[in-house]
């Protein structure tokens, strides 16, 4: 492709050198570049791409796009043009569409933002539309699917250049749409930049990433920003942000929710330990929905997806198959081991979560409530021992464990946990290694009780100091520690 054409709908831009030059591809990271490629300097979270522009240009690069003025006098590479740029993210967004010529508004496209329940919301999505004879591809936390292709995700939503290339790939395959959770991240750093959605759905907003953007007003700023690129709104209701956010949309909007009065809702909630049933009305004809993921939170998220769905005029046969058998990996997971106790994998790492399934739980548990759960380490310190208090007080015993420690000592992490249940009355244990906490869980449960071992969710490791990451696959450690286990609980 010709550098002429990739860079000519960047506004504001100053070029120094040749521009009628065949580039090879496009980069953002400097370990992939080579010869006649396009550098795009962004400065990430943690790393900034200009510390790189020496090593890129020795490699013989084409082009790179930067927000601050290069000196090259230094460089010994006469082919290299500079392309200077207000942002560069916003850059990397528009040139990717243009290498990839335009997928985006080949597929169309459903986002879901939130602090709660994107992954699940998104699963019943995708799930419903292929039930529906609509080829849907996804893009999330666990996942990025489309056909029989299954990629794992290192993040929630990709920089902008991959998610570019995903979209291109999933046009190619024959995808018609694509549902994607949209992080408040991806909005505030323009991963998801020129994009135009069909429909963004917003679950409900609570303190979370407040490392990244300080206040809650900025967090909602940033979620707020995807429904100003949607064609309709479809927003949670009873959400205590809700009103704040029909009012930053443009957008046509409609609602769902159980509380309040809005388009779609829910009677006769039925929440059991492995399953949750509710009725409703599509087509002034009274449903009953069946979904195998315990918890209140699911209702909402089924009805997102049905609210999608329904606007692009799925059947109600396709709807009901599909959320009767979604599943969810890490999201209220029950593992199947045979015993009279149930125990349940959950990705709840924040308070707003833990607090969530616990009450959840609660109101459907005939035993008691034991809950396993750590705190990860280089993260916001400042939750631990809310998440410790929270344990204290919802659950009837709680072992505090390692989640991933990262750089930090498990200790330190464990003590900050115990402020917080220490302010309660609560019954705890800590036992730093993950799996002996979950077999000692296992050998204290006893009939109808509830195991919830949170945190990691979807996760199949454990990630240490210096990034390291050993193996650790909840579902498989609960089921070899269930197969030595004696039937004393029956």
């Amino acid at each position: 492709m010709l550098l002429q054409y990739l860079i000519e709908n960047l506004e504001n831009k100053t070029v120094i050198g040749n521009t009628n030059v065949e580039i090879n591809k496009i980069e953002y990271d400097s370990n992939k570049i080579v010869e006649n490629d396009v550098f795009v300097a962004i400065k990430g979270y943690k790393d900034d791409g200009n510390n790189y522009l020496d090593e890129v240009i020795s490699k013989r690069v084409r082009c790179i796009v930067v927000e601050q003025d290069v000196d090259t006098s230094k460089y010994e590479n006469d082919n290299l043009t500079i392309i200077k740029v207000d942002n560069a993210r916003i850059a990397l967004a528009i040139i990717s569409a243009v290498y990839y010529d335009n997928p985006g508004k080949k597929i169309n496209l459903i986002g879901i933002t939130g602090t709660k329940g994107k992954t699940t919301t998104a699963y019943m999505i995708r799930d419903i539309l292929n039930a529906s004879g609509k080829k849907a591809g996804m893009i999330g936390t666990i996942y990025n699917t489309y056909g029989d292709v299954k990629i794992e995700a290192t993040r929630t939503s990709p920089e902008s250049l991959d998610l570019q290339k995903l979209l291109y790939d999933m046009v190619n395959a024959g995808m018609k749409y694509c549902v994607m959770e949209v992080s408040s991240h991806a909005l505030a750093l323009d991963r998801v930049y020129g994009l135009k959605f069909l429909i963004g759905v917003f679950t409900n907003l609570s303190e979370e990433h407040l490392d990244f953007h300080k206040t809650m007003d900025n967090y909602l700023e940033s979620k707020a920003k995807l429904f100003n690129m949607c064609d309709l709104a479809l927003i949670n209701g009873d959400d205590i942000y809700a009103p704040r956010l029909k009012k930053m949309i443009t957008k046509k909007i409609a609602t769902y929710g159980i509380d309040n009065e809005v388009n779609l809702s829910a009677t006769d909630i039925r929440v059991n330990p492995s399953y949750v049933e509710f009725k409703m009305y599509v087509n002034k004809m009274l449903e009953t929905i069946h979904i195998n993921i315990p918890g209140r939170f699911t209702v909402y998220n089924a009805l997102a997806a049905i609210g999608v769905c329904s606007l692009l005029n799925c059947q109600m046969d396709a709807i009901l198959l599909a959320l009767a058998n979604v599943k969810v990996p890490g999201r209220s997971e029950v593992v199947d081991i045979g015993k009279t106790f149930t125990i349940m994998i959950d990705y709840a790492h924040n308070p707003s979560s833990l607090e969530a399934i616990l009450l959840s739980t609660k109101k459907h548990a005939k035993g008691r409530i034991i809950l396993v759960f750590g705190c990860g380490g280089n993260r916001e310190k400042e939750k631990r021992s809310i998440m410790g208090e929270i344990a204290g007080r919802l659950a009837d015993f709680t072992i505090i464990t390692s989640d991933n420690p990262r750089n930090e000592k498990p200790k330190d992490i464990l003590k900050d946990i115990e402020l917080g249940i220490k302010k309660t009355n609560g019954l705890y244990k800590i036992v730093e290694n993950r799996k002996e906490a979950i077999r000692f869980a296992m050998r204290i449960a006893w009939k109808s009780d509830i195991i919830i071992v949170a945190g990691k969710g979807h996760e199949t490791y454990q990630e240490f100091a210096n990034n390291k990451k050993v193996k650790f696959d909840e579902r498989e450690i609960i089921k070899q520690i269930a197969s030595k286990m004696e039937d004393k609980n029956l």
